[in-house]
C-alpha cells in the first residue's frame, strides 16, 4: 500500500509538471507599462530608466494653483509592489512657499509632534497649509542631525557628519538642495530648511548607491526653474508596498525633472498629508499614505515641511 501511495505521488507531481511546462506560454504574465493616465505618471513610466515593470494605477488631484499630489500603484521592474505618492510645488507661483515646521508651531529643538499636528499649529488665514511631509533625522530627543531654518530665523546650524544635506527656500524663494560643503555658500541666504542625508541626484545625474535596501522613503528635488517634487514611498507591507532605493528614488526624480535630489526621513516617520477641506474644520488634513509604525499611526518627528498658500 506504501508503494502505490508513493507510486501515485509521484505520477500525480510529473502531471503537474508536464502540465505547468506545456501551458507555460499561456500562464506568462505579461507585464505592461502603458496606460497612464496622468503627465506626471507618464513621465515617471518613461523616464526612469525602467524602474516600473508594470503600471496599474495614477491618479493625479489639484491642491491649489500650483500644486499638484501624484498617487501611482506600479511593480517595479524587480516585481515589487510599490505606492507612491508625489507632490509637485511651482514656486515661481507668487501666491506659494514651503516652510519647515516644528512641533506646536514653536520653533523649539528637542521636542517631537506628529505632521498633522504640526500642520494643524502652523495653519492660519494667510498662511494656509496645503501639503505637509515629514523632515530631517532625528535623535531620540527630537534634536534634528541637520540644519534647521524657521523664518528666516537659524535654529541649527550645525550638521552631525559630511553625509548630511538640506534643502532650503532661500530669502528670494528659490529652491535649493545643498551637501555638507555647500552650506557656507547659502547659509546667510536661506529663510526656511530642513536637513536631509543620502544626495539622490547632483547637477541632473542620479549618483551610484552602495546601499540598496527597500524601505520607506521620502525625497525632495528641484529643478532649473524652481519646481520642487517631494516623493513618499510606503513600504515593509509585501502585497501593498514593499518600499523603494536610493537609486529608484534618484530615477524618480530625474524622470520627473528635478536636477538635485536628497533623501529625507524614512521608515515610520514617512508622511504624505494633504488638505481636504478649503475650511478650517478640525479634520481638515488627511494623511494619503500608510506610515509604517503601528499599521499606519503616525509618528513623532522633529520637524517637516509645508506647501503654504497666502489665498
Amino acid at each position: 500500500m506504501m508503494k502505490k501511495l508513493i507510486y501515485d505521488s509521484a505520477l500525480l507531481l510529473l502531471g503537474c509538471l508536464l502540465w505547468t511546462g506545456c501551458n507555460n506560454d499561456e500562464d506568462l504574465t505579461v507585464y505592461s507599462t502603458e496606460g497612464a493616465k496622468t503627465e506626471l505618471g507618464q513621465k515617471i513610466i518613461a523616464g526612469s530608466d525602467g524602474y516600473v515593470g508594470q503600471y496599474f494605477s495614477d491618479t493625479t488631484y489639484t491642491l491649489a494653483p500650483g500644486v499638484k499630489a501624484l498617487e501611482m500603484e506600479i511593480l517595479s521592474a524587480t516585481g515589487m509592489a510599490v505606492k507612491m505618492f508625489v507632490l509637485e510645488v511651482d514656486l515661481k507661483d507668487t501666491h506659494l512657499t514651503m516652510k519647515a515646521s516644528s512641533p506646536k508651531d514653536e520653533g523649539k529643538l528637542k521636542t517631537k509632534q506628529q505632521m498633522t499636528l504640526q500642520a494643524l499649529a502652523h495653519d492660519k488665514q494667510g498662511s494656509r497649509v496645503l501639503a505637509a511631509v515629514n523632515g530631517d533625522f532625528f535623535a531620540t530627543d527630537g534634536t534634528p542631525q541637520g540644519i534647521y531654518y524657521r523664518n528666516g530665523v537659524c535654529l541649527k546650524n550645525t550638521m552631525t557628519d559630511n553625509v548630511c544635506t538640506f534643502f532650503a527656500v532661500t530669502k528670494g524663494k528659490k529652491a535649493v538642495i545643498g551637501s555638507y560643503d555647500d552650506y557656507d555658500t547659502y547659509k546667510d541666504e536661506i529663510q526656511e530648511a530642513v536637513g536631509g542625508r543620502v544626495r539622490l541626484m547632483t547637477n541632473g545625474n542620479v549618483l551610484p548607491q552602495t546601499s540598496t535596501a527597500l524601505e520607506p522613503r521620502t525625497a525632495i528635488g528641484v529643478t532649473d526653474n524652481n519646481v520642487v517634487y517631494i516623493l513618499v514611498a510606503d513600504g515593509r507591507n509585501f502585497w501593498y508596498s514593499n518600499g523603494m532605493r536610493y537609486a529608484e528614488m534618484g530615477a524618480v526624480m530625474k524622470a520627473l525633472g528635478a536636477k538635485d535630489a536628497i533623501n529625507l526621513d524614512g521608515g515610520g516617520s514617512s508622511t504624505f498629508i494633504i488638505r481636504s477641506k478649503a475650511g478650517f474644520e478640525e479634520d481638515r488634513f488627511a494623511i494619503r499614505n500608510w506610515p509604517y509604525d503601528n499599521g499606519g499611526v503616525e509618528r513623532a518627528v522633529a520637524n517637516g515641511l509645508l506647501v503654504v498658500t497666502d489665498n
